[in-house]
């Protein structure tokens, strides 16, 4: 319980004056991290005194098949899936620990599953800090509803005092779990883009009252314009972003409604995407994390730089990093032809320009198919104004005529994330 309090205080009230304050802060929080884990981690314990530049850029590839000697418990990987596969089949999430450890399992959407793992002192700092981030307010009793395809012991840290949390499994029918909901009434939502559709979609269509909180929280998923507004016109609340992933708890949106990085528990380096350096993938350091070290790990992440003016936060400078947007993933880049050569067009480009067309919410996914070739699901009614909008889009880049296809409204998968870009081609 200390644990969790000092981290919750530092991630609500901690400020820095400026960001050579925090930078020279993070710099020796980095090194005290480095000396640990290559101290406790077989893998990294040939880079005993280097410095964080001279560490390997890690993914999650190198990740899972270095597994048994990154981790400094000593654990086996096989053991810790076969584990983690029979919490998600029997949907008993509570045995998904070994000792103090607790074990989850990413949803593979970037076509390889991952383990993340936390100990009793990492759940604390991060239900303290996801507390500390997210709360509205103190003076209340808060019911926190997180409707997401998986549970986990890691969510249930948060369950204490006068915060009520309940789990809703999104992977049962719909009238099943929106019941739930109307039934637990949260004051604060969380969940993926597409399981907060459905609420703004369905409820008190099983129960005889409708959800009211008093704020929204998007988080595993992109959430777009259109997709966004919908849920805004529904439950007329706040709607703010959490980037969490099997990587940690990345970044939240501030008071002020503005998306940053949590530069209190990650240093960031950028991966530039273009030349203009408008667009990047992070290269994530969380130097909270001991059980699964993450150093250098680079994700498949596309973020978009923060362009206009970040405000401050009453008369405080909140100096972390803003975050543009998270705009999908690096493969989910359509690359499309332009004089002879593929250039990307990164996804939040693509939200953009539909959102703008589009008068009504409409639910969409842009694949590319082939070579030039990308198809549009949608309503047959909007596949015309889907059409012009790309057309233009790919006019103001200078690409080559595309070729069109068209298809069904796609039909979403509750256990799986809904990307409305998709590159299906392998160039």
């Amino acid at each position: 319980m200390i644990t969790l309090l000092q981290s919750f205080y530092n991630a609500r009230y901690k400020t820095f004056k400026d960001r050579t304050q925090l930078q020279s802060w993070q710099a020796e929080q980095v090194k005290k991290h480095l000396s640990w884990v290559t101290q406790h981690s077989p893998y990294y314990q040939s880079l005993t005194g280097q410095s964080l530049e001279q560490f390997p850029i890690m993914n999650k590839q190198i990740m899972m098949e270095n597994f048994d000697q990154l981790n400094t418990r000593g654990l086996q990987q096989s053991q810790l899936f076969e584990l983690a596969i029979e919490a998600e089949t029997t949907r008993q999430f509570k045995h998904s620990k070994i000792q103090d450890v607790t074990v989850g399992l990413s949803s593979g959407t970037s076509g390889q599953r991952g383990l993340f793992l936390a100990n009793a002192q990492e759940r604390q700092i991060w239900a303290g800090n996801i507390l500390g981030k997210l709360l509205p307010n103190l003076l209340t009793t808060h019911r926190i509803a997180l409707v997401l395809r998986a549970n986990s012991p890691l969510y249930n840290t948060v369950n204490k005092g006068p915060i009520k949390f309940c789990y809703i499994d999104i992977t049962q029918p719909i009238a099943v779990w929106m019941k739930q909901l109307d039934q637990f009434q949260p004051t604060l939502l969380i969940g993926s883009a597409q399981a907060l559709q459905l609420c703004a979609l369905f409820t008190g269509k099983y129960s005889a009252s409708e959800i009211k909180p008093q704020r929204i929280i998007s988080g595993a998923e992109v959430l777009t314009p259109a997709d966004k507004t919908l849920i805004q016109a529904k439950f007329r609340c706040p709607i703010h972003e959490v980037y969490q992933c099997t990587e940690g708890f990345l970044g939240s949106t501030d008071k002020l409604g503005q998306m940053r990085w949590n530069e209190d528990i990650v240093f960031i380096e950028k991966h530039w995407l273009n030349e203009q350096k408008t667009h990047y993938s992070p290269i994530i350091t969380d130097f909270r994390r001991r059980t699964q070290p993450i150093i250098r790990y680079q994700l498949d992440d596309v973020i978009k730089v923060q362009t206009h003016g970040v405000k401050e936060m009453s008369n405080k400078a909140n100096v972390f990093e803003g975050i543009g947007a998270i705009a999908g993933r690096c493969g989910d880049c359509l690359l499309l032809n332009k004089q002879g050569q593929k250039v990307p067009v990164l996804p939040d480009l693509i939200y953009r320009a539909i959102s703008i067309k589009l008068t009504e919410h409409c639910d969409y996914k842009i694949s590319q198919i082939a070579d030039n070739h990308v198809e549009i699901s949608s309503d047959s009614k909007m596949h015309g104004l889907i059409q012009n909008a790309l057309n233009e889009l790919f006019m103001q880049q200078g690409l080559n005529s595309v070729v069109f296809s068209f298809a069904d409204k796609p039909r979403w998968n509750t256990t799986n994330k809904q990307r409305r870009v998709v590159n299906l081609c392998e160039f």
